[in-house]
């Protein structure tokens, strides 16, 4: 009997120390930001709706944000660039949706339109290697893009 537990314990401490570090790692990636860092800045640009009121008052207004993109291998000789997820937040600095999906069509290199209520935004997203933010107002009826190279031009959202 204590042969069999001696064969066990040296593969439960290894499956409980990969847990652990597995534990440790997906809560040192998740995105943690104090609402502060993020919060709606009357000193910062705003990107307002780029195009004219298709709807009626009071309906949803679209985001479309022109995240970087990645390398996507496909094959010896094709190459796809999808785009990057971003994170939404509210003018106070609280997360509304993390990760939010900007695949479209052409393997994911088209940014997608997200519905949104009217209002002020930030959008935050990874450009490089850098965590940037712009501040965005969404109308009603209408379209607020964000160009790729304002997003990469953008402040970031921690200081050095």
């Amino acid at each position: 009997m204590a042969n069999q537990y001696a064969v066990f314990a040296p593969m439960l401490m290894r499956t409980l120390a990969a847990t652990s570090l597995a534990l440790v790692s997906l809560i040192a990636c998740s995105t943690r930001v104090p609402p502060a860092t993020v919060a709606w800045s009357e000193r910062a640009p705003v990107l307002g709706p780029s195009t004219t009121p298709i709807g009626k008052e009071g309906a949803h207004g679209y985001l479309r944000v022109e995240t970087d993109q990645d390398v996507r291998v496909q094959g010896s000789l094709s190459y796809d660039y999808p785009r990057r997820p971003f994170d939404l937040y509210a003018a106070d600095g609280t997360l509304l949706r993390a990760d939010v999906d900007n695949q479209g069509w052409r393997h994911g290199e088209e940014p997608v339109s997200i519905e949104l209520e009217p209002g002020r935004y930030v959008v935050a997203s990874v450009w490089g290697t850098v965590y940037r933010k712009v501040q965005v107002e969404i109308g009603s009826g209408v379209t607020t893009e964000v160009p790729a190279g304002v997003l990469r031009d953008a402040p970031r959202v921690f200081d050095r």
